[in-house]
């Protein structure tokens, strides 16, 4: 009976968030502070840059930050929307998608000869590109138009290979490839209590860990992945920063504050954590020192 009444407090236990590393979002540094909203940070593998969307007056570009110079380069500049930028694994290379022929679709662009092609050629409307270290395979949400729904697809640079991974149907959103290239974070829509919760699937769309209990959104992993980052209000009127273990565990509590925050991503070489924040000017992307782990 001891041992009994002894399981079921650590379930319960298990239900709450610890407090982890303290973060104060007021000692970070705003990077941005330009007219608009800055969003969607992705550093560069050296942890020397960052790249971010930029939505001013119903325009979005895509902007790069160099750490080591303090300056701001617009990347983007054109007619059309260019949003949701990633790294592509080579470094030298950025990919974003767009509306350039009038629906979303996802386009690579080289910064050393400043060329836009498409990343594949596939008849898939497409957004929120991640790729696996070795470039081979990049994920992504893709529409899917016999279900009219967003799930989440893979496409195989060297079979040509296009799958798709998730039949959620309610609306699947921004994949993030963790460091090894097997595990997949995604969100998922609640469009009837308008929540997100997320998932961990492997390259092949299986299943590995649900969190539908948590409600959280802006997935992204955490060095080496180890750690899941998001953003939630579970146990605040505010959105607060939280980590948990791949498996599920040691979810930990990062924020304790009233100010609101999105799109939290920890640099590769986990000294330093970059998000949006919301201030009077609107978005701007701050930098924040963050204990190695």
């Amino acid at each position: 009976m001891i041992f009994k009444w002894y399981f079921i407090i650590i379930l319960i236990i298990s239900n709450y968030s610890v407090y982890g590393q303290y973060i104060n979002i007021k000692n970070g540094a705003n990077i941005t502070n330009l007219a608009g909203d800055e969003t969607r940070a992705d550093w560069s593998n050296d942890s020397k840059s960052i790249l971010f969307q930029k939505v001013h007056n119903g325009k979005s570009d895509i902007y790069l930050y160099m750490l080591e110079s303090d300056s701001l380069l617009n990347l983007s500049n054109q007619e059309y929307n260019f949003r949701n930028p990633v790294w592509h694994p080579d470094g030298d290379k950025v990919i974003f998608d767009s509306d350039i022929y009038g629906f979303d679709y996802l386009y690579l662009m080289d910064l050393i000869t400043s060329s836009i092609r498409p990343l594949f050629t596939r008849n898939i409307k497409c957004r929120n590109a991640s790729f696996s270290a070795s470039a081979r395979q990049v994920y992504f949400t893709g529409y899917d138009e016999l279900a009219r729904s967003w799930e989440i697809y893979s496409y195989d640079f060297v079979y040509n290979n296009l799958n798709k991974l998730t039949d959620y149907k309610l609306g699947c959103s921004d994949p993030d490839v963790s460091d090894n290239g097997k595990q997949i974070v995604y969100s998922k829509a609640n469009p009837f209590k308008g929540t997100e919760s997320f998932e961990v699937i492997n390259w092949y769309g299986e299943s590995e860990i649900t969190f539908d209990s948590l409600v959280g959104a802006n997935l992204s992993w955490g060095p080496l992945g180890l750690k899941l980052f998001f953003v939630s209000d579970m146990e605040s009127e505010n959105k607060e920063l939280y980590s948990i273990w791949k498996d599920g565990s040691h979810r930990e509590r990062l924020t304790v504050d009233e100010i609101e925050i999105a799109f939290p991503v920890v640099s590769p070489d986990g000294t330093k954590i970059a998000l949006s924040v919301l201030t009077k000017s609107g978005w701007d992307i701050f930098i924040l020192s963050f204990n190695k782990y």
